[in-house]
């Protein structure tokens, strides 16, 4: 008789967990950020506890589910569109290594002992810090790293249509430059682009599927 009442909280949940799982995309299956893993946890917490509790019924408990999927995946519709905001919520990846410098501030900031950054360098197959140009702590804690002799990363200046004004400020470059190199290039505005990136002193655009390089 349990077993026939705890059926549809089970079926009501597996449905709004799939829901939400297509939804939110497959990068929830790898949690990229903070927000995501404890989101996600919450989920879980909420799934367990409402399956288990007599008190709530089936609709309540997919209720739930379902209020908590919906603010997480419109929070993450919200930081696509918002570069700025995605920051504030998810923070920022933090730079360990400039030009070859060790910046020993930053260690502190991303609380990170020198000895877990020389195991996360070592397991990259580099044996010295001597041998570092650039590294980046990003949000999932890997390590972005340049070695001395290859060329800077690219920079993401467009994503989904719209600026990352960080990324562009770091350039030390400004909007007007943006559009100028976007029209040289046949794209009339920022929304056509799904993204683009400054490589190598260059910017490359990579436009939506159908929009076409007037320029080709």
């Amino acid at each position: 008789m349990y077993l026939l009442q705890m059926a549809p909280k089970f079926l009501l949940a597996l449905i709004i967990l799939l829901i939400y799982v297509k939804l939110s995309g497959k990068s929830q299956i790898a949690p990229m950020s903070q927000l995501d893993q404890v989101g996600s946890m919450v989920i879980g917490a909420l799934v367990g506890g409402a399956l288990l509790s007599p008190t709530v019924s089936a609709w309540e408990a997919a209720g739930l589910v379902a209020i908590w999927a919906a603010l997480l995946i419109l929070i993450r519709f919200i930081k696509s569109k918002n570069s700025r905001l995605r920051d504030a919520i998810d923070g920022e990846a933090i730079q360990l290594v400039k030009n070859g410098k060790l910046l020993t501030d930053n260690f502190a900031k991303a609380n990170l002992p020198v000895r877990d950054f020389e195991t996360l360098v070592n397991i990259q197959g580099i044996s010295s810090f001597s041998q570092l140009k650039q590294v980046w702590y990003e949000l999932n804690g890997s390590l972005t790293i340049i070695k001395k002799g290859e060329k800077d990363i690219a920079e993401l200046i467009i994503e989904n249509g719209c600026i990352s004004q960080d990324n562009l400020e770091q350039l030390k470059k400004d909007e007007d430059w943006l559009m100028q190199e976007i029209h040289k290039q046949g794209y009339e505005k920022v929304e056509d682009i799904f993204c683009a990136e400054w490589f190598d002193n260059k910017l490359i655009i990579y436009p939506y599927d159908k929009t076409e390089n007037k320029s080709a």
